[in-house]
């Protein structure tokens, strides 16, 4: 066997141990896909992105159940929340978009869908994916036709999406206690309602937001126009698409620096590099006459062009700390993953194999002298990472599984 064959045959055993097999009574379907670290709670982004690598196994690891506990947990208005407890109650209230569930569902299911998995799926789940769309498009539309997020909801929890001066916080929508579960209040609530991070959110345009809105209407075209509805209503959502796309073309790309960057209400661009931006990537919004310079980044040793690519924050920040930064500098492979498809989507293959090999040699390296796979690695080939958990199968089996799969020779 292969040290590359290890690594995969790693990722499952340690995906099999963090199967979710029991739990409370209550709608939550189980068997389900666990998230890599030592959480009970079902989160939205954790499960999307393992769906990526688990469907090459899909006689091993429950898909559907998966997915389809956001929908059983969906309220009847469209709410989906970004983290669930064991119970199947939110964490968090709607009422903050710290709840905010990215809208990336609708790809995942697409890709169960081309690999010939689960017939007939499309036409049951799409329903709830149009009124989860019509939720975030109601709460987190901007005026400009731009969206907002949360620190959480964004899945980088610590990356700093605001100036450099500090998250200010007006004008935004403050956490509240009652916006945290009653029964997490005292202790969750002690740690996060004086955090400014927390109240940092409307006051800006989000770049990878407004992006994953666009994604998302494209797929429900997509699924549309797979399951035979009427035409005016994928015209719609190909209309909705190409509206966010101006709206991020004329808003958030920065001719200066040849970059897309999140906004501030007046229009000032965050001139701050964070490889969030590359979800214009998948969602083709992208004109061609702009890719050469928006991707020369991903070649710069000062961005992005790391020994293990692509780091959430630009190695020039002041704020990047590749070792202990959490959030805000390692690579998280779910990011990388993204970038990929999205390489591939626009026709750069070439940049995408060259950055899936070196993020694949750099995870397997770490994997070979530590005998695990990590949350997340440092961009600097140092070693295991001072803030990121073990056995992290969840998302980080992308690497060894899908990564390898798709892009690789090996």
């Amino acid at each position: 066997m292969t040290a590359a064959d290890e690594f995969y045959e790693a990722a499952l055993r340690i995906a099999d141990r963090k199967l979710d097999r029991e739990g409370p009574f209550g709608p939550v379907l189980r068997p389900r896909l666990g998230t890599g670290g030592n959480f009970s709670d079902l989160f939205l982004w954790d499960t999307v992105f393992c769906i990526f690598w688990a469907k090459y196994h899909p006689e091993r690891y429950p898909l559907e159940n998966s997915l389809d506990n956001f929908y059983r947990l969906a309220d009847v208005d469209g709410f989906i929340s970004r983290q669930y407890l064991p119970t199947g109650e939110s964490k968090w209230s709607k009422e903050h978009p710290i709840s905010f569930a990215p809208p990336i569902l609708a790809w995942a299911e697409l890709e169960l869908a081309e690999a010939g998995l689960f017939p007939g799926r499309l036409e049951r789940v799409y329903p709830a994916l149009v009124r989860h769309h019509a939720f975030c498009r109601a709460h987190f539309r901007q005026p400009d036709g731009m969206f907002f997020s949360d620190p959480f909801g964004c899945g980088l929890d610590n990356l700093p999406r605001w100036p450099r001066s500090g998250p200010d916080p007006t004008g935004g929508i403050p956490l509240r206690k009652e916006h945290i579960h009653p029964a997490f209040q005292a202790t969750t609530g002690k740690k996060l309602l004086p955090d400014p991070r927390f109240c940092w959110n409307r006051q800006a345009d989000w770049i990878d937001t407004s992006a994953q809105m666009a994604f998302n209407a494209r797929n429900l075209a997509r699924i549309a126009e797979r399951i035979g509805c009427p035409g005016r209503e994928i015209d719609a959502y190909r209309q909705e698409h190409a509206a966010i796309a101006a709206a991020i073309n004329r808003i958030a790309w920065s001719e200066a620096d040849g970059f897309y960057f999140d906004t501030l209400a007046d229009g000032t661009p965050i001139r701050r590099f964070f490889a969030t931006s590359y979800w214009t990537l998948p969602a083709g919004v992208v004109p061609e006459e702009r890719l050469d310079r928006y991707l020369a980044h991903l070649n710069d040793p000062a961005k992005f062009c790391r020994p293990v690519p692509v780091p959430t924050l630009a190695a020039d920040d002041p704020d990047y700390d590749p070792e202990n930064g959490y959030s805000a500098g390692p690579v998280w492979i779910f990011m990388d993953y993204m970038i990929l498809r999205g390489l591939r989507s626009c026709g750069r293959e070439a940049l995408a194999r060259s950055i899936a090999s070196k993020l694949f040699e750099g995870t397997l390296r770490l994997f070979r002298s530590t005998g695990t796979i990590w949350e997340n690695y440092s961009p600097e080939d140092s070693g295991r990472p001072a803030k990121g958990e073990p056995d992290f199968c969840g998302w980080s089996a992308l690497a060894p599984i899908a990564v390898r799969r798709e892009f690789l020779d090996c």
